[in-house]
């Protein structure tokens, strides 16, 4: 149930992942803190993001960025177990969120992204 966010996005917040995310993987695994190539080597299925794909506001004092649903016709390969969501950049990890659903993913499988929201908190 590992949840990640990068130093970037922690350092400029929601921004980052709004401008710099290029995909969203549903991922086998994930180990807090795991590198790109190792998110990349545990990815179920794929779907290309764009910055229209993710909404900059505001919840109470609080910022928050949600990101849209979004469906691939065919995993990649199959998956069972922790699933996990990542946005990608192509270099970073950049968000790691739990994926409470955790049904088995068969190759071909259409996968459907729930709608997900991550919100930085004002500073207690």
């Amino acid at each position: 149930m590992a949840k990640f966010a990068h130093a970037d996005v922690l350092d400029g917040g929601p921004l980052v992942v709004k401008t710099a995310a290029t995909k969203m993987l549903l991922i086998k695994a994930y180990a807090f803190g795991d590198s790109l190539a190792t998110v990349t080597s545990n990815k179920v299925a794929e779907v290309a993001m764009a910055a229209a794909d993710m909404v900059l506001a505001s919840s109470g004092n609080n910022r928050t960025l949600a990101i849209a649903a979004k469906s691939v016709a065919a995993a990649a390969i199959g998956g069972s177990g922790d699933h996990h969501v990542a946005l990608v950049d192509g270099t970073r990890v950049l968000l790691v969120t739990d994926e409470t659903g955790e049904a088995a993913v068969a190759v071909s499988d259409t996968c459907n992204f729930p709608t997900w929201v991550y919100t930085r908190s004002q500073p207690t």
